[in-house]
């Protein structure tokens, strides 16, 4: 039996808003480099967020998501916005090669450090919380970034 592909299916709606939101991050100057851009294009963000999460909430550049609420329902843990994310990462001016050490394991932010720093270099992730640095260990695993990123428990 031959398999054939649907070629009037558009493209994955995830690929769809991370591509706008990349967009969104370029034209408002958050990004202004190709190594940045090509991170925000490549990192499924929204397999980093709680499940059930909505792609609209998941890609908003301006919002964090929370991964971590505490008995009162405060957020202890959070994957920081998109733009902040972008900045950082600009502002420390990393590159290919690099080695970067990251506080605070919600594993997306490790998986664009590891796609600037390439394949060459090194990101290590740092949180107190071992629910926070399982949970990160795990997703990064599960997105191809478990052999790029080392994700240590420990107070930093």
């Amino acid at each position: 039996m031959i398999q054939t592909v649907d070629t009037t299916a558009g493209p994955d709606p995830a690929t769809e808003i991370r591509n706008a939101l990349s967009d969104k991050l370029l034209s408002t100057g958050m990004i202004t480099s190709p190594v940045v851009e090509r991170a925000f294009r490549t990192v499924p963000r929204h397999r980093f967020v709680p499940e059930g999460t909505p792609l609209e909430v998941a890609y908003n550049a301006d919002d964090s998501v929370a991964i971590k609420r505490d008995t009162d329902g405060v957020i202890i843990s959070s994957i920081s916005a998109p733009f902040i994310q972008a900045r950082m990462i600009e502002q420390a001016g990393l590159g290919p090669g690099m080695r970067v050490i990251e506080i605070g394991s919600g594993g997306c932010n490790a998986a664009l450090l590891a796609e600037v720093v390439g394949p060459f270099g090194l990101v290590v992730s740092i949180d107190i919380d071992p629910e926070v640095t399982d949970r990160a260990r795990m997703l990064l695993e599960q997105t191809g970034y478990g052999d790029r990123v080392r994700v240590v428990q420990a107070d930093a």
